[in-house]
């Protein structure tokens, strides 16, 4: 009864996991070609560069701005700390996705594999276990 529970919990945990990833990389991923559509004619680095000018032109967008990347680097370092305790592999693809993809996307995904290797742990004895490397 209890591993029925368990599985029970984490399939709901990849499915809210998972929604927010895409949900978050719908809405970012829309902004972000309405941005680059709009500043097109500044060329591949102009874009860039006002993105940041545009992020960081008042104290308000400082603000959300500077807990953003402070948020990704707390993140980074639980991915980091995580990914090496169920052996979650390419973990660094993460962490350099969150200003690519948008952080809820990254880390979202990140979440669900993490959520599987639980799971995945979750029903495997821990005697099979010794000694070995995680598969997935």
């Amino acid at each position: 009864m209890r591993l029925r529970d368990t599985r029970g919990r984490d399939r709901s945990l990849c499915v809210l996991y998972g929604t927010c990833a895409i949900i978050g990389f719908i809405a970012m991923g829309a902004m972000a070609v309405a941005f680059v559509v709009g500043h097109a004619d500044a060329g591949p680095t102009g874009v860039v560069t006002e993105f940041i000018d545009d992020a960081t032109s008042n104290l308000a967008s400082r603000f959300v701005y500077a807990d953003l990347v402070l948020t990704w680097a707390a993140l980074g370092a639980y991915m980091i700390v995580e990914g090496r305790r169920f052996g979650i592999r390419h973990v660094w693809a993460y962490i350099v996705g969150a200003p690519a993809l948008a952080l809820i996307a990254s880390y979202g995904l990140f979440m669900v594999v993490r959520q599987l290797k639980i799971a995945d742990r979750a029903g495997t004895p821990a005697d099979s276990r010794a000694g070995t490397w995680p598969t997935r």
